[in-house]
């Protein structure tokens, strides 16, 4: 299944870098859900190894089904996230989308992209994830979630850029010139 960048490219344009999340952005959501089951397997190995009966263990039984219900509910809406999210780079324009039913897109033109100011704690540094926030013009702010290695996309998102400017001025080189008629 194609993702919307792929949907909505315009005639010579071509993906050149797709972002991916740091394993720190998933951290929270897959340590929720390993704290509820890691209570429901303690409350299973209690009542049927040690045959403790349920009596006993009805109040931890409950709390550790709630647990395992609330812990399972985030990492569900954590992998949707991660799945219909798109970060992606083409030659013409940056794409961030996010959404599973409804969509919500921030898309800017290269050339239009004045800043691009890099977030990073030191934590981002050690662990090599970081937000970056793009001003362009007419686009407002677009801040991404930590992403990895944000400083590699700021290089690419550069080098793209560039690689857009030479190609126009490539063009309208060709285009001034006489012997083309």
């Amino acid at each position: 299944m194609s993702g919307y960048v792929d949907k909505t490219l315009a005639g010579g344009e071509e993906v050149i870098h797709r972002a991916n999340f740091n394993w720190t952005y998933s951290f929270f959501p897959v340590f929720w859900f390993a704290s509820g089951a890691a209570a429901l397997a303690m409350f299973f190995f209690i009542q049927f190894a040690a045959e403790v009966p349920y009596e006993e263990l009805r109040v931890g039984w409950w709390s550790a089904i709630i647990g395992g219900v609330a812990g399972s509910i985030i990492l569900i809406n954590h992998l949707i996230i991660l799945a219909t999210t798109e970060i992606v780079v083409t030659t013409y324009r940056f794409v961030y989308k996010t959404g599973l039913i409804s969509r919500h897109t921030q898309e800017v033109s290269l050339n239009k992209i004045e800043e691009i100011t890099l977030e990073q704690s030191v934590w981002g540094r050690i662990l090599g994830f970081g937000q970056l926030v793009l001003r362009g013009t007419g686009v407002g702010v677009i801040t991404l979630p930590d992403l990895d290695d944000p400083i590699r996309l700021r290089k690419i998102i550069e080098n793209a850029k560039s690689a857009l400017r030479l190609d126009q001025r490539e063009r309208r080189r060709i285009n001034e010139d006489d012997d083309d008629f």
